[in-house]
């Protein structure tokens, strides 16, 4: 998979469904492992003129006193439109990468909403 390149947003907010929510998270569960949550979806247009939601990928947890907490955006998605199957998603190397970044710049973790988001 090739990280695609956008070449127009669409729409720059948005929200997807349920049960869409309910298949990245499992995909995400299943091809990156858990504490990843796809979040803040767009709507763009690819370089190969396909319409895609783009996803951004938080790095989340639930800490000692069961609040949900996130580190920030350590990587994305994109879901075709038409097919709803995700056509690119960053790889986990690189996600674990983006954590440590993240975490060395002395970024700390803020509560994160339950539910989709």
């Amino acid at each position: 998979m090739e990280d695609p390149i956008v070449i127009k947003v669409l729409q720059k907010q948005g929200e997807i469904d349920d049960e869409l929510d309910f298949a990245l998270m499992n995909y995400l569960i299943q091809n990156r492992g858990p504490g990843y949550t796809a979040c803040q979806p767009s709507l763009v247009e690819l370089e190969n003129g396909k319409k895609a939601i783009k996803m951004n990928i938080d790095h989340t947890f639930v800490d000692k006193d069961n609040q949900l907490l996130g580190l920030g955006i350590v990587g994305k998605m994109y879901i075709d439109v038409d097919t709803l199957q995700v056509t690119y998603c960053t790889p986990l190397e690189e996600l674990k990468n983006n954590i440590e970044v993240l975490k060395s710049a002395g970024i700390e973790p803020q509560a994160r909403p339950k539910g989709k988001y």
